[in-house]
């Protein structure tokens, strides 16, 4: 086979997976907002660019903080550079998992997220599957300890359901077998370009059953919240900590 045929065959730099819960996402988004509601949205994480692009139709302003590794963000602390209330819309994608206080960080982004406005977080799923091969993740959400935190941090849960669920029962068993015999995996593996755009559709496909349920089970979590202001003195202990690290090395990119 020729280079070119070879790079035709390999999968795509916007993998799969990516693509995939990026169309979940979305339409989840689309059912959540109201008409024009969100003036102002903020992406933050990997994909942030790709998700950014898609979010436009939606949204007169979208501004993208991409993060490779919440490590960067950690070097200097201070609150985001962002004023009080900026966002009406906040998506962020494989950054909670990453981030030594996942508490803080949420609080820090309702802090900057308009009353009303709406919180979007895709997490990786399921402590069970942590491994020390896991690249970049700290730790692995639930259902139930993800709503948890958001209710700690003054947020509404208005869908929290599992992605990437049909695919879920093949990529289990392989995950865990590879812990079982201490085998190193690689997460990004390079797949077939047909390969790839099969499991695009399978992992699209589920965007039809998660508009009307929360599905139980999936590699992934992706919830939505929004923001409820505080009745009386109670307010979230970490917003007033400000206890956030500033996102200094990262690019702003405004539509």
């Amino acid at each position: 086979m020729s280079t070119s045929h070879k790079e035709r065959a390999a999968s795509p730099p916007d993998p799969w997976w990516s693509r995939g819960r990026r169309a979940v996402s979305l339409d989840l988004l689309r059912r959540q907002l109201a008409s024009g509601e969100a003036k102002r949205a903020l992406v933050l994480g990997a994909g942030a660019e790709a998700l950014r692009a898609e979010l436009k139709p939606l949204c007169q302003e979208v501004r993208c903080l991409e993060a490779g590794s919440v490590s960067q963000l950690e070097e200097s602390q201070g609150p985001l550079p962002f004023e009080d209330e900026r966002f009406d819309l906040i998506c962020a994608l494989d950054v909670l998992s990453e981030a030594a206080d996942d508490s803080a960080l949420i609080c820090e982004l309702r802090r900057i997220l308009s009353p009303e406005g709406l919180l979007m977080l895709a997490v990786p799923a399921h402590p069970w599957l942590y491994s020390d091969e896991d690249e970049g993740p700290r730790r692995r959400y639930t259902r139930r300890s993800l709503a948890k935190l958001l209710t700690e941090c003054e947020l509404t849960t208005e869908r929290n359901t599992y992605a990437n669920s049909l695919l879920f029962a093949l990529m289990a068993p392989a995950a865990l077998a590879a812990r079982l015999v201490d085998v190193p995996t690689e997460r990004h593996l390079p797949i077939p370009r047909l390969a790839d755009e099969l499991c695009y559709q399978a992992f699209a496909a589920e965007r039809f059953l998660s508009r009307h349920v929360d599905l139980p089970l999936g590699q992934t979590l992706v919830a939505i919240a929004r923001r409820r202001e505080s009745t009386g003195w109670l307010k979230p202990a970490r917003a007033r900590e400000s206890i956030l690290p500033k996102l200094g090395r990262v690019q702003t990119a405004c539509c």
